[in-house]
């Protein structure tokens, strides 16, 4: 089977099929040369059906099961032998030009070109002697195609401007902005709008739904009257926001809305004499009533008293820990629980019994004498922030500033946050214990800085982790002194003991390190630290009689079962024993 085919070197010339393409389901079914064109057929097409074959029979025979028929190619070569019979007889050629088709071109076989426009949207065919004539033909369509399509176009673009008619809205009329026909129908009740190509037609949509237009008058909404009997501010009212502020929240309120003015009006009166009847019947109840004064009794809080306002007693205990605050209807049980309150308490927590609101508030001095900073503070808040969390933390208010200055000097101690230079190893004076209250004191003679603590966490701070450790607690403070005195000796980090002097009266120490790098007794205090310094849980003291540091030695050996490296005092010492 042969086809026109054309190129541009040798312009149009007949062509030999190499694959058929049997549309079965598609389109247009039948047998194709061009996969393109039996593409065209099938794309998109639910359930298509679609099959390539080498010989034309095969593909004739595979349409057959579908029930379509071609004719057979034996019988084509057989007319077109014939055709050429008579073309030959007959010295007139006809050129079939198809400028719109499936595939444009200029054929010389009718059915060809017949296939190229069946059912084929839009075609144009047209048949010519000479080959030159058909080929302006296709020319010439194009050129008309392309100036019709520019035509179309023009005319969408002219068709594009709308106008938008707006019959019922906040603003009526014709509107060129589609945002701006949108403003005033969005969130109207019962907005009406539509749009139109022409002017003329929008014109007739507001007319016909009989509403102004943008320049005329707004339609006139219906007026409610809104009938305040009972609220915040009585009255009438047009506007419902403005009404419903007067009885929101408002307890037994009373309002309703009326068409008529004069309706709205009797509803008021009606209602406003019941009310007042209501209102004189509670007025003569209330001097029946007796008048009752309440005591209110803060036993702890910020400022302890009595207050007869609840507002100030509220404002000592607000956010206080653990306070204590009654009313009384009798001044004097007021005055017993405050001072059953006062007795429970310490000294310290001990406030002014009876403070008058009315003549101000007392000043008083917080005396901060351990936490953060140390010192004096007249606010309580600036005061609390320094101890609030405080391990060991000391505070206490006074109504005199020296009182308050003695309060820190008698309890000074250094903070684990102040000065790392401070020694803290030295005992801490602390206070005599109060009456009626124990205080224990924590003895530290071996741990990561030794001395006296009364708060526990601070003391085992010192010795938690620390190989070796020595921590007792005492109730007395000499007691718990003369053990550190006993068993002191100097921590792995900072050494603690006095720096070896020749005394006046020509007494000399001796060293005695029982545990450390090298043991032995020492006179240079230098090359005793250098034994135990760093050494993890050293043992070293020093004594003005040689024999005494000699049983040490024998001491701690025995009671370590002799585990410890070094000389034997007893066989020889090594460089600078005495």
């Amino acid at each position: 089977m042969r086809w026109l085919d054309y190129s541009s070197e040798d312009g149009y010339e007949y062509c030999e099929t190499r694959w058929f393409y049997a549309v079965a389901i598609g389109r247009h079914t039948g047998i194709f040369t061009r996969l393109e064109e039996a593409n065209q057929q099938v794309y998109g097409f639910p359930g298509f059906c679609m099959r390539k074959f080498s010989d034309y029979e095969d593909a004739r025979e595979y349409l057959e099961e579908f029930e379509i028929y071609c004719d057979s190619l034996t019988e084509e070569e057989e007319e077109e032998e014939e055709g050429e019979e008579n073309q030959e007889e007959d010295d007139d050629r006809w050129f079939y030009a198809v400028a719109v088709g499936r595939s444009t071109g200029v054929f010389l076989d009718y059915e060809n070109a017949r296939d190229q426009i069946f059912r084929f949207p839009g075609t144009r065919m047209d048949t010519f002697l000479e080959y030159d004539d058909a080929v302006k033909y296709i020319e010439k369509t194009n050129l008309l195609l392309m100036e019709e399509k520019k035509r179309k176009e023009e005319e969408e673009k002219k068709t594009r401007v709308w106008f938008y008619a707006v019959a019922v809205g906040r603003s009526t009329g014709v509107f060129m902005d589609y945002q701006d026909a949108m403003n005033q129908v969005r969130g109207y009740s019962g907005s009406q709008m539509k749009k139109f190509s022409d002017f003329e037609e929008a014109q007739e949509y507001i007319a016909f739904n009989q509403v102004y237009s943008s320049d005329g008058e707004s339609e006139e909404e219906q007026t409610w009257f809104y009938a305040v009997a009972v609220g915040r501010c009585v009255g009438i009212y047009t506007n419902h926001d403005t009404a419903m502020e007067q009885v929101l929240g408002y307890s037994g309120f009373r309002m309703k809305k009326f068409e008529d003015y004069g309706d709205a009006k009797e509803y008021m009166h009606k209602n406003q004499s019941y009310y007042n009847a209501d209102k004189e019947k509670c007025e003569e109840l209330a001097p029946q009533v007796e008048e009752v004064t309440w005591y209110y009794a803060v036993a702890v809080g910020r400022v302890v008293g009595i207050y007869r306002c609840p507002e100030i007693a509220i404002a000592q205990v607000h956010g206080y820990p653990g306070f204590r605050m009654r009313k009384f209807p009798d001044l004097e049980d007021a005055q017993a629980y405050i001072r059953s309150f006062q007795l429970c308490y310490s000294e310290e927590e001990e406030k002014s019994e009876e403070p008058e609101p009315d003549e101000g508030y007392t000043a008083w001095f917080y005396a901060v004498a351990v936490g953060r900073s140390i010192g004096i503070y007249t606010t309580y808040e600036d005061a609390i922030k320094q101890v609030h969390g405080y391990s060991g933390c000391r505070m206490k208010k006074f109504q005199n500033y020296d009182e308050a200055e003695e309060y820190i000097d008698f309890n000074q101690a250094y903070s684990l946050d102040g000065d790392r230079d401070a020694r803290t190893s030295e005992y801490e004076d602390e206070t005599e214990p109060e009456p009626d209250e124990e205080i224990w004191h924590y003895a530290v003679a071996v741990g990561r800085r030794i001395g006296i603590y009364t708060d526990f966490e601070n003391a085992q701070a010192q010795v938690h982790g620390y190989s070796g450790f020595l921590m007792k607690k005492f109730l007395d403070y000499d007691e718990a002194a003369a053990y550190v005195e006993i068993n002191k000796c100097a921590s792995d980090e900072e050494w603690e003991s006095d720096e070896p002097v020749e005394e006046d009266d020509g007494e000399k120490w001796y060293y005695a390190v029982a545990v450390g790098r090298d043991t032995g007794i020492y006179t240079d205090h230098e090359d005793a630290v250098d034994q135990v310094h760093g050494y993890s849980g050293f043992r070293m003291k020093k004594f003005l009689d040689y024999s005494d540091a000699q049983a040490y030695i024998r001491n701690i050996r025995e009671h370590y079962s002799g585990k410890f490296r070094g000389y034997d005092v007893q066989v020889g010492c090594p460089s600078g024993w005495a």
